[in-house]
């Protein structure tokens, strides 16, 4: 490549990667603010802040601190795991303001101390997101105490009380003046599964009738990952709401409206594959069994709407009678075979979408008679769950600590990253003593993520949106300063602040720049402290990149092929359990399906996810995307082709169609298991088996197995086909992905895969 041509290259790799970072930054999240949560946290804060003004009572700053980040913790659940959650953080946060105190009185301390007490809270993540957070918590009040220490171990001590303090009016707050039926977390969590499948057959409807492939691609990669999201946070929420509840018959019924909305899910994905393997609507005075179809699932969704008001608000009287079934659509098709303008297969497809749309329907009746019977006492007739939540075994507290002492753990290396970056900020404030230099350790703790891509987007964020709040601190300082209208004022930027956070996090840090800005200045009367401010946080920003850069730094790029290998033995292993069943004469067990769909589902999610990580890391170089896209995007249709094989009732079991099933099920399994490897590694996949062949599908002469399934069952020998055919994208996708060139970087959109 010329100078001149490598100067330009550089140039569009750069501007490109500012225009996809911009757009990561100030892309809002699909959620509504969290009001409730903003005003709990706002009253958590200035009740202590006033009281502790009016009083003057000492340690002030450590009321308002520990009620302010105990009901950030609160997130909602049973009683019992919000006490356990908030009690938890402030004993830890109350620990760590007494130790900071006592550590910063000693200035050679305070050094090693912010190292091993960072690093150990961080590292606290191996227990989970919970545990993470609590320890964010505790190493930033950690540091607060360090740059601000008490004069004796006595005011120590008065530290670490006034912020119980506070902490104890945020759960009072919380739990008591502020309180929620216990079942009010799950009940709205499984609403919201209900709400999600209405959405999906909503827009089910709309494609119905069209049939473009592309239509029903993007259908699938909007909604299925975020239905299988929104399934897994109910399922985890049922779970904590029940554990150690001595009451069975709300959480039994709240558990059979979670399998109903789940089976509801599978059932729409298998309809989805049936639909999209149809041919063209049918034009002429007929009935379409398409638009039979699109109406039903138009009354499908006004089900699941049903179901949602039924959930959320207990206390229905009035069951809705749904009328929606797969009678219209056999109808058509009989119309349509009468006009002989049906073929053999494209019947057969119809009576399984006929078949399906039924069984859609009994699931909801059953989850609608469930639903009115929610507040009410046991009743012999309430159809038993399928199966348990499984309530794990709670392992060793020494366990989740030993599996990750290695380097190769990622929670390891970011404890000894955001240790090691902590303390250099600590040093940093403790030579040159910037004014409020404990906002550059801060912004490092805030800022540092185990992976590169986030880190990179929250400090772009925190760093914009310190400068945007530090300016309208600067507007408010220069015109407003009667105590009382500042006050006010603050209350409704905290709140705002907090209210914020799941919409976007930049937009978080505006309001929480304006509100600690003018609070700092009006406790010290120094209304120059916005610049601070924005400087501290630059050198923050700053470091936390460093750290991540150069302190054992793991790119996206070689995290995502483990995450897409997982996916795909995640689908490997759905065909197996289907094929081993078959191979048995039997339909597959409803609990080893759900288990093996639920792990297909998060590999899937966690696949993604990484992905949108790679997309927001910075690059020198552009890479091919779109073959990355195309096998997380064909892993869901693999998947949705596997769904519609499970909901079969029955397989052919004569002796020739067997053999059929056994050869292909092994090619297919080899041929998966080749692409999995394949991919981890790096290397061109081997070919692919005639997948065709083996099952008779558009052969001229097929041997006896092929022939006889063709014969038996052509609507399974399709099925199969669509399933090979997905599987020769996927093989075709990851043989381009070692093809293209590090120039060819197709024009797609961060957001493309954004959805669940």
């Amino acid at each position: 490549m010329a100078p001149l041509e490598a100067l330009l290259y550089g140039g569009w790799v750069i501007r490109r990667q500012f225009l996809e970072h911009a757009k990561a930054v100030a892309r809002f999240a699909p959620v509504r603010p969290s009001a409730k949560a903003g005003l709990r946290a706002a009253l958590a804060f200035f009740v202590p802040t006033v009281v502790g003004s009016a009083l003057n009572l000492p340690g002030g700053l450590w009321l308002a601190v520990g009620g302010f980040n105990t009901s950030f913790v609160d997130k909602g659940g049973s009683y019992h795991a919000r006490f356990r959650a908030m009690g938890g953080t402030a004993v830890a946060a109350a620990a760590a303001a007494v130790l900071g105190s006592l550590a910063g009185m000693h200035p050679a301390l305070a050094i090693p101390a912010a190292l091993l007490w960072v690093t150990a809270w961080s590292f606290a993540g191996v227990y989970g997101a919970a545990a993470n957070l609590t320890g964010n918590i505790a190493a930033t009040t950690f540091v607060i105490a360090l740059a601000l220490p008490a004069d004796s171990a006595l005011g120590a001590l008065e530290s670490g009380a006034a912020l119980l303090g506070g902490a104890a009016w945020a759960m009072v707050l919380s739990l008591v003046l502020w309180p929620i039926r216990p079942y009010r977390p799950a009940r709205k969590a499984v609403a919201a599964c209900f709400d999600a499948v209405a959405d999906y057959a909503e827009a089910m409807s709309r494609v119905a009738q069209a049939g473009l492939e592309d239509t029903w691609q993007a259908l699938m990669q909007e909604q299925h990952g975020r239905i299988r999201e929104t399934l897994e946070l109910a399922r985890t929420t049922l779970t904590a709401t029940r554990q150690g509840r001595g009451e069975r018959g709300r959480g039994e019924r709240l558990l059979v409206l979670l399998e109903g909305a789940d089976a509801m899910f599978m059932g729409l994905i298998a309809l989805g594959e049936d639909l999209e393997s149809l041919g063209p609507p049918v034009s002429g005075p007929v009935a379409d069994p398409r638009a039979a179809v699109a109406v039903a699932l138009l009354d499908c969704a006004n089900t699941a709407r049903d179901l949602v008001r039924l959930v959320q608000v207990e206390g229905h009287s009035r069951r809705p009678r749904p009328e929606w079934d797969g009678r219209a659509v056999r109808d058509a098709l009989t119309d349509l075979d009468a006009r002989g303008l049906v073929t053999r297969l494209e019947r057969a497809r119809l009576l399984d979408v006929a078949r399906l749309l039924t069984e859609m329907r009994e699931r909801a009746d059953v989850a609608l008679d469930t639903a009115c019977r929610l507040p009410g006492p046991p009743t012999a007739g309430m159809p038993p769950p399928a199966r348990e939540l499984a309530e794990e075994a709670s392992p060793s507290l020494l366990e989740p600590v030993r599996a990750h002492l290695t380097l190769g753990s990622e929670v390891l290396r970011h404890a000894l990253r955001v240790g090691l970056t902590t303390t250099a900020a600590v040093w940093i404030a403790s030579v040159f003593r910037p004014n409020h230099g404990y906002w550059v350790t801060l912004t490092v703790l805030t800022v540092m993520q185990p992976y590169t891509g986030p880190t990179f987007l929250k400090a772009l964020q925190r760093v914009l949106g310190t400068v945007v709040g530090g300016l309208l601190a600067i507007a408010v300082a220069s015109w407003l300063q009667d105590p009382h209208a500042l006050m006010a004022l603050l209350f409704c930027t905290a709140a705002l602040c907090v209210s914020l956070i799941p919409l976007n996090y930049g937009l978080f840090t505006v309001f929480a720049t304006l509100t600690f800005v003018l609070l700092a200045e009006m406790g010290s009367g120094d209304w120059t402290l916005a610049t601070v401010r924005i400087v501290n946080t630059l050198i923050g920003g700053a470091l936390a990149l460093a750290g991540t850069f150069f302190l054992w730094q793991r790119s996206e790029e070689e995290r995502f092929p483990t995450q897409m290998a997982e996916a795909l033995r995640a689908d490997r292993e759905f065909f197996a359990v289907l094929s081993a069943a078959w191979q048995r004469g039997e339909p597959p067990a409803g609990a080893a399906l759900a288990e093996v769909r639920r792990k297909l589902g998060l590999a899937t999610i966690n696949a993604e996810t990484s992905f949108q990580r790679l997309l927001n890391e910075p690059r020198w170089r552009t890479e091919a995307l779109e073959p990355l896209m195309t096998l997380l995007a064909f892993t869901r249709r693999f998947a949705a082709v596997c769904t519609l094989l499970a909901s079969r009732r029955s397989v052919p079991t004569t002796p020739a169609v067997r053999e059929a099933l056994e050869r292909y099920a092994r090619a297919m399994d080899g041929a998966m298991e080749d692409l999995a490897d394949a991919v981890l590694h790096g290397r061109r996949p081997r070919p692919l088996p005639a997948l065709d062949a083996l099952i008779g599908w558009n052969v001229p002469t097929p041997d006896a197995a092929g022939a006889a399934l063709a014969a038996e069952a052509p609507l399974l020998q399709s099925q199969l086909e669509r399933l090979g055919r997905q599987l020769s994208v996927l093989h075709a996708a990851a043989t381009r992905r070692l093809e293209a060139a590090p120039r060819s970087t197709p024009e797609v959109q961060p957001s493309a895969l954004n959805g669940p």
